[in-house]
């Protein structure tokens, strides 16, 4: 009986001794980790600031089947990442190479802070996390050899997996020059917008997801995938362009509405293809003028440019399967008419003078 006592006594002392250690660690944390990512700082800041990719990388849940929902607009200040109802994660800032989070799991606050940083090789993606700790989770981290034991290698994780994707996924394309197509006429309708080249990747999906929306609201009948109708040089420093997607019938809106009704006729075009992130635009274009040069056709630089997502997000995730055509058009050649002479006509044209040798 002095023995059980004794244990009893014994044990209460450890857990005495445990609590008072427990309650002696710090209440607040903050964990930095990095990652080289050999792809520009833009690439990498917009990746990660638009959560329509935080599924593929996110590094805080691996639980399965996991239902997230995602804001309207997923990119920048106010989008955010909700899961189990009770989690979530908000952009307060995002600009050029600055993104601030707040992380909110259940009852415990978080933020993140993500830098990018240009080197020679590209980008040095760094993020920190700092938070504070209930006591409870003070009693895990202890037992699980401290925070940074167990939510630094999820951060890892999470870099290395954006790395990948980056690097790989969107390093991989293929461009195919078709040639000369008649590209059909179509109704369509579409939001005109214009913005630096460096924005159109953001800006396009904002006027993508608004069209949406109108056409959802209007109940309106799509005949096929979005496109881009260029009014000026994709491949300049501003870009012109409207957003849209093919309906069955001319839709008739409102002046004032943002969202118009068109139609494009049939046109002549160079038709090529591009396998791949839309990174690699720039030389689909440029390999499709070479053929054009090549073949001495005539750019028609008042005719439409047309770019269309054939295979793109959201229901193709993965970059270097993504399939975009691209329709230059060219000034159709004027057939020149040939001139046959008649041959009864020519013979007697072309029959030598007889000179009269009769003399007199």
């Amino acid at each position: 009986m002095k023995l059980v006592k004794y244990f009893t006594l014994l044990f209460l002392l450890f857990l005495l001794a445990f609590v008072v250690f427990v309650a002696t660690q710090p209440a607040t944390y903050q964990i930095t980790k990095s990652k080289e990512i050999q792809v520009p700082v833009n690439q990498v800041f917009d990746y990660v600031n638009d959560y329509s990719n935080w599924s593929e990388w996110q590094q805080f849940e691996t639980t399965e089947n996991i239902n997230y929902a995602i804001s309207s607009h997923s990119i920048g200040a106010k989008a955010y990442v909700k899961w189990e109802d009770s989690n979530i994660i908000a952009t307060r800032y995002a600009e050029k190479d600055s993104i601030a989070q707040d992380y909110i799991e259940k009852d415990n606050k978080q933020t993140l802070h993500w830098k990018f940083e240009k080197n020679k090789n590209g980008t040095i993606a760094k993020v920190t996390i700092k938070g504070e700790l209930s006591f409870k989770e003070k009693i895990y981290s202890v037992l699980n050899g401290g925070i940074s034991s167990y939510v630094g290698p999820q951060i890892q994780e999470g870099l290395d997996k954006i790395n990948d994707y980056l690097v790989n996924e969107l390093g991989t394309f293929k461009i195919d020059v078709k040639g000369l197509v008649n590209k059909p006429a179509t109704n369509f309708i579409e939001q005109k917008d214009s913005c630096n080249s460096k924005d159109f990747s953001k800006k396009s999906k904002v006027l993508l997801t608004s069209i949406k929306q109108f056409i959802k609201s209007n109940q309106i009948q799509t005949l096929g995938v979005p496109f881009v109708i260029f009014y000026s040089n994709p491949n300049t420093s501003f870009i012109k362009f409207s957003m849209c997607i093919p309906v069955k019938d001319e839709i008739l809106t409102t002046p004032e509405s943002q969202i118009q009704g068109n139609h494009h006729e049939e046109f002549l075009a160079v038709k090529t293809i591009l396998k791949g992130d839309y990174s690699h635009a720039k030389k689909a274009w440029g390999k499709a003028r070479q053929f054009i040069y090549k073949n001495r056709f005539t750019e028609d630089i008042k005719g439409i440019y047309i770019g269309i997502y054939k295979k793109a997000l959201p229901e193709v995730k993965e970059p270097s399967k993504w399939e975009t055509e691209i329709y230059i058009p060219i000034v159709k050649r004027k057939h020149k008419k040939r001139i046959v002479k008649d041959s009864i006509i020519n013979s007697k044209e072309e029959s030598p003078v007889e000179e009269n040798n009769n003399s007199n």
